[in-house]
């Protein structure tokens, strides 16, 4: 009988250690676990916080070109009463007199 005590304790100490193997090779895997997540964590933060600056630079130009657009929109709408009202058409032929008669006296 003492035999098989002796048999089962030391088959006991032995799970023992290999269980105590296992949490410590668990414990390490999860800490490094840990590390990793934590590098990708910061990873996509600095990601995240490009891709926020690249949006706001792409609202500011969004906006600038919004401006841009509504002075081409006004240049334009100008541009149109020039060539199409009495006025408009007397000043550009008026102009155009003044540049040919400056032409004619640099000559």
């Amino acid at each position: 009988m003492d035999e098989r005590n002796e048999y089962w304790k030391t088959m006991y100490e032995e799970l023992e250690l290999q269980m105590k193997e296992m949490m410590s090779m668990t414990l390490e895997l999860i800490e490094s676990n840990n590390t990793e997540k934590q590098n990708i964590i910061e990873n996509v933060t600095k990601e995240n916080n490009m891709l926020r600056a690249e949006l706001e630079k792409s609202k500011v130009a969004q906006k600038e070109n919004i401006k841009l657009n509504k002075e081409i929109r006004r240049l334009k709408l100008l541009e149109h009463k020039f060539n199409v009202t009495y006025a408009g058409k007397f000043t550009l032929k008026y102009l155009a007199l003044k540049s040919s008669i400056k032409e004619q006296i640099k000559k």
